[in-house]
């Protein structure tokens, strides 16, 4: 195998190569030049990067679903394992501010791109929607060449004119698209209701809203790590936890070598401000608890660059209980117990015992965020259901947040 190289970019910038060797394992050189470290897990040094770093932080962009990964290989007829092949090909606009370029591809020193498109008429967006299990990410459409990492379904979109549109010259994309998924009914009302539920609470959430395409309902999400002013767009670099720590996607979960929310706090330590990051976790820790989210991972929460290092807005909200036939073994455990029905005073306090926070202070938190949830849940119950059309659902996750709050109050 003959050896291959990448440009790698930040806000169009070259920092260093990505190389796939005569082994065909990857390695990262950052420029002399470099000024600025992608990663918290990839500190500036002279010396090359390895294929686990590597893997940990590049293959960390990549859809993490075998059947996507399968398809996308078919597509460019490259093997769906092969995460240099699988970036080089679809490596372009990727989360935070990172995209990857043919070494002889002209690099064009500007932060910031024309917001421009091609705008969907409701038919194709249905369409290119209903296709999506089997063109994830909007494979093949308008020679797209987007990434974007998790299991489920969905694609990375532009909106103009209030529209959704496919992004063209080089245009970064803006929101993501979520559409339904089968096996998980109203999970798009049930995510829009717990970020919606998490923005009146307090905690810092992307927007996003329902919207309708024909006769199909999908969440819209705001990209926080695009900034749009005067009609001209900007990538923001960020990288998500299991990035920041040097853990490769697969293994994103506690119980298979993931983070631990004391991993994660200790990785806080590092950004700019650690005691207003540590709080706003606490924060997040809490609610998804309250809300019934056991799927609160690595790749769930991120740290953003902006002119300081800061915990990302929070993403992925959604209350996982509401599915009976889902697992009630949250991704990491709290005080010791992995089992979310099973959380109790004591976990709590031997969850600040570990992350060496004060409980007193942790209880205190914990009371006025359960007693606020219980009022807003009362008071907007009709804007909820109203919001969602699902009445009997909503209602559903309202009594299963109640219960949870009442049972820790």
């Amino acid at each position: 195998m003959p050896i291959q190289q990448l440009s790698v970019r930040l806000q169009g910038e070259q920092v260093g190569v990505l190389e796939q060797t005569t082994t065909g394992k990857m390695q990262f050189q950052y420029d002399v030049a470099a000024k600025q470290a992608i990663s918290v897990s990839l500190p500036l040094q002279e010396n090359a990067y390895g294929a686990v770093a590597c893997e940990a932080f590049f293959g960390g962009f990549l859809p993490e679903g075998d059947t996507a990964r399968k398809i996308i290989g078919q597509h460019y007829r490259i093997s769906p394992n092969n995460s240099f092949a699988l970036l080089k090909a679809i490596g372009y606009d990727c989360a935070g501010a990172i995209s990857f370029h043919a070494m002889d591809e002209p690099i064009v020193p500007t932060r910031f791109y024309s917001l421009q498109g091609r705008i969907l008429e409701d038919a194709e967006l249905f369409k290119h929607i209903q296709e999506l299990p089997e063109r994830p990410l909007f494979l093949g459409v308008d020679g797209l060449r987007l990434s974007l990492a998790g299991v489920q379904d969905k694609a990375a979109v532009c909106l103009l004119e209030n529209k959704i549109a496919l992004p063209e010259k080089s245009c970064p994309t803006t929101h993501i698209l979520k559409p339904p998924v089968k096996t998980f009914q109203h999970i798009v009302e049930n995510e829009f209701f717990c970020l919606t539920l998490a923005k009146i609470v307090g905690l810092n959430v992307p927007a996003v809203e329902i919207r309708q395409a024909e006769t199909l309902s999908y969440l819209l999400v705001e990209r926080y790590d695009r900034h749009i002013e005067n009609n001209q767009v900007e990538r923001i670099h960020q990288e998500d936890f299991c990035q920041a720590l040097g853990i490769i996607s697969a293994n994103k979960y506690q119980n298979e070598g993931g983070p631990s929310l004391q991993n994660c706090f200790e990785l806080l330590l590092q950004t700019t401000q650690p005691a207003v990051n540590i709080n706003e976790l606490i924060s997040a820790v809490i609610f998804n608890y309250f809300i019934g989210n056991c799927d609160a991972h690595g790749k769930n929460f991120s740290l953003l660059y902006t002119k300081t290092l800061a915990l990302a807005p929070f993403y992925d909200l959604v209350a996982t209980l509401a599915y009976p036939e889902l697992s009630k073994k949250m991704a990491m455990k709290i005080g010791g117990e992995y089992d979310s029905t099973r959380i109790f005073e004591k976990n709590w306090r031997k969850f600040c015992e570990d992350i060496q926070y004060s409980y007193p202070i942790f209880k205190n938190t914990l009371k006025k965020q359960g007693e606020l949830l219980l009022t807003i849940l009362r008071e907007k119950k009709e804007f909820f259901i109203e919001s969602t059309k699902s009445i009997n659902f909503i209602q559903r996750i309202i009594g299963l947040i109640e219960k949870r709050v009442r049972q820790v109050l």
